[in-house]
């Protein structure tokens, strides 16, 4: 069999991208992303596969791609910057990360595929288009006018027992012809669904323990290769502030007089009554999920990250495990490129859920 054959723009590392990669069923015509960390690591980690440096808020970059690929390829997916969306961000309504999506869809829809595929944070719904509206509305005006009809859904990554309550949002466009295939890839995609996920102990429970400064990019452990499995170094202060915290605690169990004037304010309410100090060195729980994993996971403040028992930040392995990477997906560079690659990257449990629907509906008679 010949197979479907897709593009991957915005692609990071390929996280969205992994389930089709290692699919009989499909075949890689190019993967794309602005940041060269991003495409040393997509070559790394999908061999033989195409990657281009393509900046999309660029025109040219766009015309080119669309030229070499128009009415050539099944599947073009990708997910465009989410920074301009995220609560995380400053949400500002000028944002040249934000109307990237518009960059997004311009390409998939000149190349005309069967089926779009996007991902972004699902905070994208309430978002303002800078051009007037919301950013939604704006999708629908794009889409419309280049004869595709979409649907939307926010899933979780628990959703498909994944240890992480991570939700995103997921648009799914085809010809307008083909719109009643739109209800099957839903449903199918609900079929797969798991009524339980995984606990941060059999995600993460498994790996050697190393405490802060601890850990080497490639270690040998019963009898396998570990990568990234390396702690980062933190301060002799940070550290006993971390031992302070019992399980399920946080900043507000650490004695006073162990804390900056900056965190005393921020425990005592002098930058508001919110909960987010509640969760800045958090401790995680062995029998819960993990938070959303994060591009900063490098720092202190970004949330309940600190491990169950160690006194430190998660690894980049922890955080990729996750995610859902396997074992052998490579990662090297600095903690604060690392850690951007994993946070930023679409689980790949979505994507192995998708690329199987998606193929099984291809080849649907009822795809004209």
């Amino acid at each position: 069999m010949i197979p479907y054959t897709y593009i991957d723009l915005f692609s990071g590392c390929g996280g969205l991208s992994y389930g089709f990669s290692k699919s009989k069923s499909f075949q890689c015509l190019l993967a794309s992303d602005v940041w060269d960390k991003a495409g040393e690591h997509y070559e790394l980690n999908h061999k033989n596969e195409p990657f281009e440096l393509r900046d999309f808020s660029k025109q040219e970059d766009i015309d080119s791609v669309v030229s070499r690929f128009k009415n050539k390829c099944d599947v073009v997916l990708g997910g465009p910057p989410c920074q301009g969306f995220s609560t995380l961000g400053k949400r500002k309504l000028v944002c040249e990360k934000s109307i990237l999506v518009d960059s997004f869809l311009e390409v998939a829809t000149r190349i005309k595929p069967r089926l779009i595929l996007m991902e972004n944070v699902k905070t994208i719904t309430s978002k303002k288009h800078p051009a007037g509206g919301l950013v939604t509305d704006k999708i629908d005006e794009l889409l419309a006018r280049s004869g595709y009809a979409y649907k939307t859904i926010i899933l979780s990554a628990t959703d498909f027992g994944l240890g992480q309550t991570r939700k995103r949002f997921f648009l799914f466009a085809v010809k307008k012809k083909n719109k009643a295939i739109l209800d099957e890839l839903i449903e199918g995609i609900e079929k797969k669904k798991k009524k339980k996920f995984s606990t941060l102990k059999e995600l993460i429970g498994g790996l050697p323990i190393i405490e802060a400064g601890q850990g080497e990019q490639v270690t040998s452990y019963n009898g396998k290769n570990i990568y990234n499995h390396q702690a980062m170094n933190h301060s002799e202060k940070l550290v006993e502030r971390f031992s302070y915290v019992s399980k399920g605690g946080g900043l507000l169990d650490v004695p006073v007089e162990l804390l900056t004037n900056h965190l005393r304010k921020m425990v005592s309410g002098g930058y508001g009554t919110g909960g987010h100090a509640k969760n800045i060195y958090g401790r995680m729980s062995w029998d819960k999920p993990s938070g959303t994993i994060v591009a900063g996971m490098d720092k202190i403040t970004i949330g309940r990250f600190v491990h169950p028992d160690c006194n430190r930040l998660l690894t980049p392995r922890e955080c990729a495990r996750i995610q859902s990477f396997p074992d052998s997906f490579r990662f090297q560079g600095s903690f604060v490129t690392q850690y951007y690659l994993i946070g930023n990257a679409v689980p790949p449990v979505f994507s192995k859920v998708f690329s199987s629907t998606i193929s099984k509906l291809l080849g649907d008679s009822k795809w004209r």
